[in-house]
């Protein structure tokens, strides 16, 4: 999915794992927020409830890690991955949190590009495992996080 590189990074100033959220209910925010700040190695860089927002904002900030729910207050999550997938050869992993979360939904998001899907109702531990995993994995190595190719 990611892939670190040892070169390029100062061995006393690692870069952190950015985040960038797609969601527009401000509990899940909040709870995404609250679960992921106390992460050491990952920041969140920026959060948006629109589709339009979250394409531009990501274009500008070049996050690591993207996690995007389907139905947002403007567009769905998507257009958020069209949106990223025509703007170039590199994009960030692209997590899904829903609460569509039935198989055709999961289908639609994986040939759009996303890496991972989560269900709202069960799986969001899972998801902030996930990403954790990520930070660790690259702090233990010394790695420099680099938005992947998309497909």
């Amino acid at each position: 999915m990611l892939s670190p590189s040892k070169s390029s990074i100062p061995k006393s100033n690692r870069e952190r794992l950015r985040v960038y959220l797609v969601e527009d209910s401000p509990i899940i925010v909040n709870l995404l927020r609250d679960l992921l700040s106390g992460e050491a190695g990952l920041e969140i860089v920026g959060q948006a409830a629109e589709a339009p927002v979250a394409v531009a904002e990501m274009i500008d900030r070049m996050p690591h890690v993207a996690i995007v729910d389907i139905a947002l207050a403007h567009g769905t999550g998507f257009d958020v991955l069209r949106g990223l997938a025509s703007q170039g050869d590199v994009r960030p992993v692209m997590v899904m949190l829903s609460n569509y979360s039935s198989q055709r939904y999961r289908d639609e998001a994986r040939q759009l590009g996303a890496d991972f899907f989560f269900d709202k109702n069960g799986e969001i531990i899972k998801l902030v495992k996930t990403i954790t995993t990520m930070a660790r994995s690259a702090a233990q190595r010394g790695a420099r996080w680099r938005p992947h190719p998309k497909r």
